[in-house]
């Protein structure tokens, strides 16, 4: 079992009709994130708090590279489950073509939310409008703990592919393609260092951490990478066989 290839997932979502959903899903696809980091809006009866964007959540700026300048687009984001600790994520414009789009729709918004929804409404959309049809994503074998007793395990499945693969996805995809590691991932998706150090083995000392989520010029460089074109895929399809 694995995750669809994250090509599908980068054109179902650019194919979705409304803007402001299409916007939505590629914001949570470039975040890594999760929906509450997304959306702007909760239901009084929801535990969840919205920890969307407003306009001015998007900035640019340049990486310096020797004489070489990369333009890039900074998303701030709100991260959940972090009490809304601040993280930074900079991407190349040059190499991520889904960049500068969101950004200048960020700028239509000025101070205001941008997704003015909740997390039900983008679940909603995307189930009635099959974006994700006939996808699934593979769930590891678990257990649930309740007062130090074993209450059940819960074998490795397929489950629906949804809202928050998505950030599973992505993050796959920058391990991948991208070199991530442990580090990486925590400055980048709002991962835990404890998180991190178990998936990767990485260290960093407590005094650094709530730093570390505002250091997008660490992974940087990273990103200065091509997304391979439909020709190339091909011609790799026919090398492997």
């Amino acid at each position: 079992m694995s995750l669809p290839d994250v090509d599908i997932i980068r054109e179902r979502i650019q194919q979705v009709p409304d803007k402001d959903m299409r916007m939505c899903l590629t914001c949570l696809y470039l975040y890594a994130g999760r929906i509450s980091e997304v959306i702007g809006e909760a239901y009084s009866t929801d535990d969840t708090i919205a920890r969307g964007p407003r306009g001015t959540d998007a900035t640019q700026d340049r990486y310096v590279i020797g004489e070489n300048r990369e333009e890039a687009v900074i998303f701030t984001v709100h991260t959940a489950k972090r009490n809304g600790l601040l993280r930074k994520i900079g991407i190349p414009t040059r190499y991520e073509p889904l960049a500068t789009p969101l950004f200048e729709y960020f700028k239509e918004f000025g101070r205001d939310k941008i997704f003015k929804f909740t997390r039900q409404d983008a679940w909603r959309y995307q189930k009635e409008h099959k974006i994700f049809q006939n996808l699934t994503y593979p769930i590891e074998k678990y257990t649930i703990w309740r007062n130090g007793q074993l209450v059940k395990t819960v074998e490795t499945h397929e489950k629906a592919y949804g809202l928050h693969a998505i950030r599973h996805t992505r993050a796959t995809e920058l391990v991948e393609s991208y070199g991530f590691d442990g580090f990486n991932l925590a400055a980048y998706g709002g991962w835990t260092i404890s998180t991190s150090q178990a998936m990767f083995g990485v260290q960093t000392p407590r005094v650094f951490s709530r730093y570390l989520y505002l250091n997008w010029q660490g992974y940087f460089p990273k990103l200065l990478k091509r997304r391979p074109t439909e020709e190339v895929r091909e011609e790799f399809q026919k090398v492997i066989g």
